[in-house]
């Protein structure tokens, strides 16, 4: 009998935020999946380039899923965070090692054997072993190469496909000059090992991967996310609708097409704001009793998920003041002013370039010519409200 602090799986939030959220409530994501599937399964390289919170990292981890059931090695590599290459190739180790020890941490584990030290957890030698050459290397880019190498290691000691996933992958970019061009040697030539590429920062993978003369120009297969289908962020109205009414149906909760419709207005259909939304509604009618969501009720909902958004927002805000011109650029975008009026005073090629910078960063997206709009309606409104020092807007 499992003691009271033994391993419990805990259920979801009705509707999960700010992380991946499981597979039931990937709206809309079913083809994306399948053909993300196929072609990793198949050894074709994939490229998930988007702005931030559409739901990329959700996507693959049940991809990830799906090829593991099928008997694939996986590995979920996220590159933020890791601070020189020998620590990105660690979690790159570690995250191949735990198909075969069933362990995490299990780097760890073969640095303890190489040195001669009992583990800290039972892990059997043989599943550590084809690291333990690299837990004795001292030199940062030699580790580095040898853990670039142990897909391909693993694939052809195993016979598997192995399946690896680097999320934000711009962010390896910046551990060194050369580090893209070393992943790429390395990879070129591997078999048995298929590698999808995930980031935010839409420029900078672009240029990586479609610019002749760049590290991974032609590498790997784009996927679209944000437009595909003719739908923003590639999800259809229809797959909203049948999502949200059948979740408040689960809880007794009437909502009608016309608070759904209300709802996407809001949010533009940007998957986590719809779901955020989702859930300050949830949880409204929830604490109030109601049974049947109204307008007052979406509207009141609506004010609380932006003030749950109120600090994203404002991290997104103050980093756009390190940028010449790039809050006064968003403050008329958001305004649906004239971008390239005289009255604005900022030259047009400094408007060109502010632009720029702002879609590099997935926070705006071009309409047409001279037309832009935010990623995030939610957020278009957050920077109008702070323009204009207002509250109290809310969604029609």
């Amino acid at each position: 009998m499992p003691g009271p602090f033994g391993r419990v799986s805990a259920p979801p939030p009705h509707f999960p935020v700010g992380g991946p959220v499981p597979a039931a409530d990937l709206v809309g994501r079913e083809t994306y999946i399948r053909r993300i599937g196929e072609r990793l399964w198949d050894g074709n390289h994939v490229l998930l380039a988007g702005p931030r919170r559409i739901g990329k990292t959700s996507i693959i981890l049940e991809v990830l899923r799906r090829l593991h059931r099928r008997g694939a090695l996986t590995a979920y590599v996220d590159c933020l965070g890791a601070t020189d290459v020998r620590g990105l190739g660690e979690r790159l180790v570690d995250a191949l090692l735990e198909n075969v020890s069933g362990a995490e941490r299990s780097f760890e584990h073969a640095k303890a054997i190489a040195a001669g030290v009992r583990p800290s957890v039972k892990v059997k030698y043989e599943h550590v072993e084809i690291a333990l050459d690299l837990a004795r290397e001292k030199n940062d880019q030699r580790f580095f190469d040898g853990a670039l190498d142990l897909p391909r290691t693993l694939a052809a000691r195993t016979g598997k496909r192995v399946i690896v996933v680097f999320d934000e992958f711009q962010a390896a970019g910046r551990l060194g000059p050369r580090v893209f061009d070393v992943m790429r040697s390395r990879f070129q030539a591997q078999r048995g090992v298929a590698y999808a590429f995930l980031g935010s920062e839409e420029g900078i993978l672009e240029q990586l991967f479609s610019e002749k003369g760049r590290a991974f120009y032609r590498f790997a297969v784009p996927i679209d996310l944000a437009d595909a289908g003719g739908h923003r962020f590639g999800i259809a109205p229809d797959d909203w609708l049948e999502y949200i009414r059948e979740k408040f149906a689960q809880k007794k909760i009437t909502i009608d097409d016309a608070s759904v419709d209300r709802m996407l207005d809001a949010t533009g259909g940007h998957p986590q704001d719809t779901m955020q939304l989702c859930a300050a509604l949830y949880y409204l009618m929830r604490d109030s009793g109601a049974r049947v969501v109204s307008a007052e009720h979406v509207a009141v909902a609506y004010e609380q998920a932006l003030r749950e958004l109120e600090r994203p927002f404002a991290l997104h805000w103050t980093e756009l003041a390190g940028g010449k011109y790039l809050q006064q650029v968003a403050k008329r975008i958001a305004h649906g002013a004239v971008l390239y009026a005289a009255e604005s005073g900022i030259p047009r090629p400094e408007v060109l370039r502010a632009l720029e910078a702002l879609r590099a960063r997935g926070l705006v997206t071009r309409l047409g010519r001279g037309k832009y709009d935010f990623v995030e309606p939610m957020f278009g409104e957050y920077v109008r409200r702070l323009d204009e020092g207002a509250a109290g807007i809310v969604p029609r």
